[in-house]
């Protein structure tokens, strides 16, 4: 391909990331139904019709725009796996308090995830109320949880466990307690850091209840079991 042939494509990724980055700012301000086409493409410096070159709706618009902050969620989730992974199988197997130490450090809300869950959640709410507005939602969620499930399943085999079903049918289950607390930081107007011991001893007790002490100890570790629930009962 030429250069005078690339160079349309190159502009329309730049417009549609100034679209994106100026609906980031907008939706977070005035909400997702309270934000207007206008107001993002005047952020972006844009007319209505590069919008509509590029999106055919403010929802289209906001799925792009959460496809994107979920890919950056996953890439941050796989940075933070391989830090991690190497500290825990020095450690060996861990207990469940030290366990929500490393999931806050592992799991720990970006400065803006209330700002985000809000969004989403107003976004399934109208999409709940009509569906054509998010078709494949569940799909989409399903492809996430499954980016994600590697490096989930690799930072818990390198302390010294494993899950007791499938990887990817865990995901859903952490994200409901992970958002379950966002859900109650938002309401009580809390900064995310206000809710991370209770994200980190939450997200421990599940995770001792749908893992198990591997049967061959990891690098480093002892292959003792991890806490007093997991040792053989007394005879």
């Amino acid at each position: 391909m030429s250069n005078t042939e690339a160079a349309p494509s190159a502009r329309r990724q730049e417009t549609r990331g100034r679209l994106l980055d100026a609906a980031t700012e907008v939706f977070t301000e005035e909400g997702l139904q309270g934000a207007s086409v206008e107001a993002i493409c005047s952020r972006a410096g844009f007319t209505r019709g590069a919008f509509y070159s590029n999106f055919s709706s403010k929802e289209e618009l906001f799925l792009a725009l959460l496809e994107r902050e979920f890919s950056r969620r996953a890439a941050d989730l796989e940075a933070k796996a391989l830090e991690l992974e190497p500290t825990l199988r020095e450690r060996g197997c861990i207990s469940p308090p030290e366990a929500a130490q490393y999931i806050v450090e592992f799991f720990a809300p970006s400065r803006n995830a209330s700002a985000w869950f809000v969004l989403e959640a107003e976004f399934l709410l109208l999409a709940m109320r009509d569906p054509s507005l998010a078709p494949g939602h569940d799909t989409f969620m399903d492809r996430f949880y499954a980016n994600i499930s590697g490096a989930v399943d690799r930072v818990i085999a390198a302390a010294g466990r494993r899950f007791v079903m499938p990887v990817e049918r865990a995901m859903p289950v952490l994200s409901g307690v992970y958002e379950q607390v966002l859900r109650t930081s938002v309401l009580a107007g809390d900064e995310p850091d206000g809710a991370l011991d209770q994200l980190g001893e939450r997200l421990a007790e599940l995770l001792f209840a749908i893992t198990e002490v591997s049967e061959a100890p990891n690098a480093g570790g002892t292959g003792a079991p991890a806490s007093a629930d997991d040792a053989p009962a007394p005879r």
